[in-house]
């Protein structure tokens, strides 16, 4: 009985939770020193809203300028001047709403977003802080998009569009002490625009609501990555924390991809100074081409040689290799790379994953083919248990 109130509160937690998160909150154009752009609907209509009330309402393509000035937001379109502000907001008052932004301090070019747009001047710089105000769908969307391109067939968007809502939800406070919930970086995840393609919306909207669970109704680290070489990792082999749910399988789909191998030449001179003067490594041995020498018989996590250790994730990062998965051979004034995969390997093999929904697995197949026992939910069902909790 306790074990079942236990799970019943995880339940209405996460329901709770979600319900809030509906509409999230991206900085966009994150770490760009913005002091000037433009705003235009492109789609629906737009109140704009400052700190002092409502200040106009505009649509079909109007223009207005936003600059910055001693630590305000001068508002202009094209014929009035609307003053300075603190703060300004584009409210979407129709149905379905979308604008343009383009940057002119410093130039960029025209990006298109979904919903709403708030934007302050930054805590501690001179310049703007832009805050996309989104139906997390819509987000996801733009995600997709932005992550794996247009041309993964449908099954597969819909995968990555539970992928990316599960990643977005379990990271939803990571940029709370700015403001706004996530970036639109990789460090959170790509968002560069609204996408294009009718069928990405199409598989945000199918799957609304859906994303990945553990046995204890915990949102998963859903971690992805481009192609695995063969073989997937471990999650405590990459990030050292053993999650049941991020296991080591043998994923032959990916092998024929693009990124499933690679090459990388490094100078002899220079390869034996990093292991000799970064890693210790006996001097003496490294005048022999033999000792040089290493192979992966499969995924392995360390480099060992002379009782040397070295993570693998560590010459990865210090080389910026495409993966951890790599042989080491000497071939007379170099250092041969030959390696398998590209990214961290655990998880989902985006490549793989791709090939898979071409041979017409389904995004649940898919799906629990890289992720070891968990589930797919749809929060809007968890309601009756907080009722009856």
């Amino acid at each position: 009985m306790f074990k079942l109130k236990l799970f019943l509160f995880a339940i209405v937690a996460l329901t709770s939770f979600i319900s809030k998160a509906e509409i999230v909150n991206i900085g966009i154009l994150y770490q760009t020193k913005i002091t000037s752009f433009i705003f235009s609907p492109e789609k629906g209509k737009y109140t704009i809203y400052t700190e002092t009330g409502k200040l106009t309402d505009i649509e079909n393509d109007e223009i207005i300028q936003l600059s910055y000035s001693n630590g305000e937001i001068l508002v202009k379109s094209l014929d009035k001047d609307y003053g300075s502000f603190k703060k300004v907001r584009f409210i979407g008052t129709a149905w379905e709403n979308s604008f343009k932004i383009k940057t002119n301090n410093p130039a960029g070019k025209i990006k298109f977003y979904d919903d709403n747009l708030l934007v302050k001047v930054h805590n501690y710089d001179s310049y703007f802080q832009l805050i996309n105000n989104i139906d997390i769908d819509n987000y996801v969307g733009g995600v997709v998009e932005s992550e794996v391109g247009r041309s993964p067939p449908p099954e597969y968007f819909k995968l990555q569009a539970i992928i990316c809502r599960t990643y977005a939800l379990k990271n939803i406070d990571r940029h709370q002490a700015e403001g706004f919930s996530l970036c639109d970086k990789v460090h959170c995840q790509a968002y560069n625009s609204k996408p294009k393609s009718a069928l990405i919306k199409d598989a945000a909207l199918e799957t609304k609501g859906v994303v990945i669970v553990d046995s204890d109704i915990n949102l998963i680290t859903a971690t992805f990555y481009s192609n695995c070489g063969g073989q997937t990792a471990n999650s405590e082999e990459v990030w050292r924390q053993s999650l049941y749910y991020l296991r080591s399988v043998k994923d032959t789909f990916c092998l024929n991809e693009n990124n499933a191998v690679w090459t990388k030449k490094i100078p002899k001179t220079d390869w034996i100074n990093y292991l000799s003067s970064k890693h210790k490594y006996p001097q003496e041995e490294l005048s022999h081409e033999c000792s040089l020498e290493y192979f992966q018989n499969c995924r392995e996590q360390n480099f060992e040689k002379q009782n040397i250790k070295i993570p693998l994730v560590d010459i990865r990062s210090d080389w910026r290799l495409k993966s951890a998965q790599f042989d080491i051979i000497p071939k007379g004034n170099e250092i041969v790379l030959q390696g398998k995969g590209f990214g961290h390997g655990v998880g989902l093999c985006q490549e793989g994953a791709m090939r898979m929904a071409k041979l017409g697995y389904s995004y649940a197949q898919i799906l629990h083919f890289y992720y070891k026992d968990v589930h797919m939910i749809n929060l809007e069902s968890l309601d009756f248990f907080k009722q009856d909790f």
